[in-house]
């Protein structure tokens, strides 16, 4: 590294914001099917008002209806225009998603959000909810709390994504500087690869590279590479990305400016917390 050389800090620093944490109830404007393994709800209405999502990294928590008898369990706003939510002592259903295409609807002149619901053979209350969702079906959601943006500075971003973080992977194609190269390691059936590429594009308006994870994923980035200007951003299954994690940490000595880690879900595991370490035998982080 050269003394004209930005320091890691500097190099991929991520400004951040915070935005106002509340719950809004929303609605189904409409449904679509951008690729045969994604149903995209798109939600509207006038507690969207002021809805910001900023940050490729951003999560909603979307709040279910009981899966058998049809009640809506979910926070309400702390109060009109205040920060904060309150909890209800039932029992909810949520999960956290990827908030997509926030933008103002031209005929109504309100916010929409899209989602994107990855379908399974075995769908659970949320992949369940969307393949049935209907326009004017009710929802809550919450969040996000704020967002943190791409690498300032970053000559190449590595995006490293299950089937369940292609959404996120898409934003940070699309909010990439323009002088950045973002490559995409897909830890997909090779089989999937090309819907997965054809996705990404439809989604981000851009083009990157996709390729085929072979191993686990530590051995798979370090066969990629990873060099003194590029950020590791990776999601997905949390046991998955424990060895990815090492690599970074340990046998890389990456400054912990130079990646972003987040488990998504975790085999055999209801609701994991997207919070809590992908490791518990080595949490600290």
């Amino acid at each position: 590294m050269s003394e004209q050389d930005p320091q890691p800090r500097d190099r991929f620093a991520r400004a951040g914001r915070r935005h106002r944490f509340t719950a809004r109830e929303v609605h189904v404007a409409e449904t679509a099917r951008p690729v045969d393994a994604f149903i995209r709800v798109t939600f509207s209405g006038p507690e969207l008002h002021d809805f910001v999502s900023t940050g490729p990294g951003d999560h909603v928590r979307l709040f279910f209806p009981h899966p058998i008898t049809g009640e809506l369990v979910a926070p309400a706003p702390a109060g009109p225009g205040e920060d904060g939510i309150v909890r209800p002592e039932a029992p909810m259903f949520a999960r956290d998603f990827t908030p997509l295409n926030v933008r103002v609807d031209p005929e109504s002149d309100g916010t929409l959000v899209d989602v994107d619901f990855l379908r399974h053979p075995d769908p659970g209350p949320a992949s369940a909810w969307a393949e049935a969702a209907a326009a004017g079906d009710r929802l809550v959601a919450v969040g996000p709390r704020g967002s943190r943006g791409v690498p300032a500075a970053a000559d190449r971003i590595l995006c490293v994504a299950d089937a369940s973080a292609l959404p996120s992977a898409a934003r940070w194609i699309a909010q990439a500087p323009e002088g950045t190269t973002v490559e995409v390691l897909a830890d997909l059936h090779p089989a999937d690869l090309d819907w997965a590429d054809a996705y990404l594009r439809e989604l981000s308006g851009r083009a990157a590279e996709v390729y085929e994870v072979f191993g686990d994923l530590g051995g798979a980035v370090r066969d990629f590479g990873v060099d003194e200007g590029t950020f590791v951003v990776a999601s997905g299954e949390a046991g998955r990305l424990i060895p990815l994690r090492k690599l970074l940490k340990y046998e890389l000595g990456l400054p912990r400016e130079q990646y972003a880690i987040s488990g998504y879900w975790k085999r055999g595991m209801v609701a994991f917390d997207h919070h809590a370490p992908i490791d518990p035998a080595d949490p600290d982080d």
